[in-house]
């Protein structure tokens, strides 16, 4: 149970699993891989209000074509 959660917060945080996680309990594994994948929800929210923040400084005609571009 502990390895599976080991390789879920591996998973989390996008490689191989930090040395010393195997301290944590179950747990607290599955606690912390929740926590990582809440931070990344919400930085990917803030990150696209940023970016439409961003577009609003250019005029209208031009936000469609410089979303295409930066977005593929």
């Amino acid at each position: 149970m502990a390895q599976a959660s080991v390789r879920t917060l591996g998973e989390e945080l996008g490689g191989a699993p930090i040395a010393g996680l195997d301290a944590l309990d179950a747990a607290e594994q599955q606690a912390l891989a929740a926590a990582v994948r809440k931070a990344r929800q919400r930085q990917q929210a803030l990150l696209a209000q940023a970016f439409d923040a961003a577009l609003a400084h250019l005029p209208m005609l031009l936000r469609g074509p410089v979303r295409k571009i930066l977005l593929p």
